[in-house]
This record gives structure tokens, sequence and C-alpha cells, in this order.
């Protein structure tokens, strides 16, 4: 017996001094011999109670064999949600919607929702995808501040490691803050439509929240207060001794109305909100129910001159049709976003697709052709030949 406990105190022993060698080894003071920025913002935060062992995983001779030789001994560091939430628990479950039976990946979307699992084209696309369906790619993608400028070039050799958009896609891990404090900013990074126009080429207008709230009224000065994506998609209210944070970013207008909600909607709209809301989004989608009609008739149009030359021109005429209304479908919001541009793109879909309808160019003709001044000219002079033959 006595025996067995002298191997249990040994054993005990050993890996406490194990692990003891391996905490004095990484004392993570060194860091800011080489990570200054990083470890200041990090001692300053309150994620200063967290060691970077954390986050960051060393190699095979530890952080001991990084200091001593950083090139040859790089740390790996893990993206992931699952890390964040070992402290963040409440926060995660929210997060991780992708993760419920009642989830449906064809009728809804989450930023835990695997990009390799919902969409694999993604994998053998373009650099653009990649920077905005990755938390490796949504980091280089911030690197640049202002929307459309995408770090595309340092994505080519991107080892994509974290394909769902998880918490440092958004949050600074040394600190803890959001990557840019303007939060329409921050989303509309990969929340836009990269800045396309209706050229008679493009169909498809994609994730449209950057043209739509960057131009509202919510921006403008019109609404009483400035309004950023998280005041409308985070909502934050107590609920059970808990507090929701939002972090699944659904609307919930709802939860915007409660009288106890961060975001103090309530203040104003009371009780109203769910039906302010609702009063805003019929019209558009009357209008949205009407234009689909007016698309299918406008195709039909279309394919009736398909082998003429007013194909081309009216094949113009349906893409941006098509253009104008899927910017509005796309955008999401159904008008709440920004409803007098959703409006205006919903009349210019409707005007395009009656031209297709119509078989008109889109260019003004006028009635009566006046000929050009030089035309005039040759005319009078033709005429005055004519007036001198004769009378000689």
């Amino acid at each position: 017996m006595l025996g067995k406990v002298t191997k249990t105190i040994v054993i005990v022993s050993t890996v406490l001094i194990l692990f003891t060698a391996v905490c004095v080894a990484a004392d993570f003071d060194d860091c800011a011999d080489c990570h200054q920025e990083y470890y200041d913002q990090w001692s300053s935060s309150a994620h200063n109670i967290a060691d970077c062992g954390i986050c960051h995983t060393p190699a095979e001779n530890g952080f001991e064999g990084h200091i001593s030789n950083p090139s040859d001994s790089v740390p790996t560091a893990d993206l992931s949600s699952e890390v964040c939430g070992d402290c963040h628990g409440a926060i995660f479950d929210e997060w991780n919607e992708f993760v419920g039976e009642e989830f449906d990946m064809e009728a809804m979307a989450s930023h835990s929702e695997p990009t390799e699992i919902a969409e694999p084209f993604v994998l053998h696309s373009d650099t653009s995808c990649i920077l905005c369906k990755s938390t490796d790619g949504a980091i280089l993608n911030l690197e640049e501040a202002e929307v459309y400028m995408l770090n595309e070039e340092a994505a080519h050799d991107l080892n994509v490691t974290e394909w769902t958009i998880s918490c440092v896609a958004c949050h600074d891990p040394h600190e803890g803050g959001l990557w840019l404090e303007d939060s329409t900013l921050l989303c509309g990074n990969c929340h836009n439509t990269e800045g396309v126009v209706a050229d008679g080429n493009t169909m498809v207008v994609r994730h449209a929240q950057w043209e739509m709230i960057s131009t509202s009224g919510y921006v403008d000065g019109t609404h009483p207060t400035v309004l950023g994506c998280v005041d409308c998609h985070m909502s934050m209210v107590p609920l059970d001794g808990e507090v929701t944070t939002g972090h699944d970013f659904d609307f919930d207008a709802v939860a915007l109305s409660d009288p106890d909600s961060s975001n103090g909607c309530y203040k104003c709209h009371q009780d109203q909100l769910t039906s302010l809301i609702e009063e805003k989004q019929e019209p558009i989608l009357e209008k949205l129910s009407d234009l689909n009609s007016l698309k299918e008739e406008a195709n039909v149009a279309l394919e009736s001159v398909n082998g003429t030359d007013a194909y081309e021109i009216q094949l113009a005429n349906y893409n941006n049709g098509l253009f104008y209304l899927t910017e509005v479908e796309n955008d999401g919001s159904l008008g709440v976003h920004n409803p007098v541009l959703a409006q205006s793109d919903l009349d210019m879909a409707e005007e395009n697709f009656n031209l297709v309808i119509e078989g008109r160019s889109g260019v003004d003709e006028p009635a009566d052709q006046v000929p050009a001044p030089g035309g005039l000219v040759v005319v009078m002079v033709l005429a005055t030949v004519a007036f001198l033959i004769k009378r000689d």
C-alpha cells in the first residue's frame, strides 16, 4: 500500500515539476522584447489575465525555443471562437447558432456557419470571397479600414485556418475591443457590393447592406440619433438574470422594444417599433412581388427579339432591371436600412423591365427629326445651284 502511495506522490511531483518548468520557461513578459505593441495592448486590457499560451500554440520546443530562435520555432494562432468560449461561454452560445438542431442552412445565415460546408465553391473562388468568408481573410481585409479596399495581394498566399466568422474577425484578441470602433464601417468591410454599378452586364447584386445603410437617414442626421449596425442587430436585454448580447446578429424588433434594452429604442418608439417596421416593409414586399411578375414578362419579351439587332440593347436593359431588383432583395431589410434608396431602386427596376417589354432602347428619340446644321447647309447649296441652272 505504501509503495502505491509513494509511486503516486512521485508521479504527481514529476507532473508539477514539469508544469512549473514550462511556466517558468514561458515568461510572457519576454514577448515584449519583440512584440511590444501587442504586449502593451494585451497587458493593459481585461485580457491580461489570460496568457499568450491560450491562443498561441508553440512548436515542439515550446515558447522558450521561439524566444531563442524566433524564425525556426513559430507558434501558431488559434482563431476559433471555441477558445474565446472557454471564458465567454454565454456569448459563444449565442454566436454558435450553427450547432443548433433547428438551424436550417438553406433558410438561415449565421457567422458560425462554416463556409467550406455552406458555400464550398468559395474554396475555389477568387481572393475577394476568401477575404470575407473566413476569419483569416477578414483580419486581412480590416487592415485597410475603408470599404472596398480588399487586401487581395496578401490573400493570394493566405492559408485559411478558420472558415467561420469567429470572434477575432471583429474583435482584436489582444485588447478585446473591435478592430474598428465604427460598427457600420466594420460590418461594411464585408457586407457590401464591392462598389458595382448598373452597367448592363451585372445581373445580381449581393450583400448590399453598406450601400443602403451608409446613405440612409440613420447616418446623415435625418434620424434623431445616429445608428450603427450593432444598435439594431445586437440588442442587449436582461433576461432571467442573464443578459442577451445579440451575438447571433438577428434583427429582433421585440427585443429592441424592451424598456430595458440597451439600445434605447423604447424611449421614442415605445411599443410601436414592431408595427412601424412592418409598415415600412409592406409596400416594399408588394413592389417586389409585382416586379418579379414584371421580370417574367420582360424575360419573354427579351427572348422574342433574340437573334435581332435589338437583342443586345434590350439585354442590357433587362440586366439593369435585375441589378436594381436584386440590390433590394439581397440587402435583406426590405427597405428598413434605407426606404428612399430601396424605393428608388425598385422604380429603376420597373423602368428597365418596361423598356424591354415595350421594345424601347431607353434613349429618348425626338418625334420630328430635325436636320443637323451641316445638312441644312448642303440642302441650301443644292437648292441655290438648282435655281441658277433653271434661270440660265
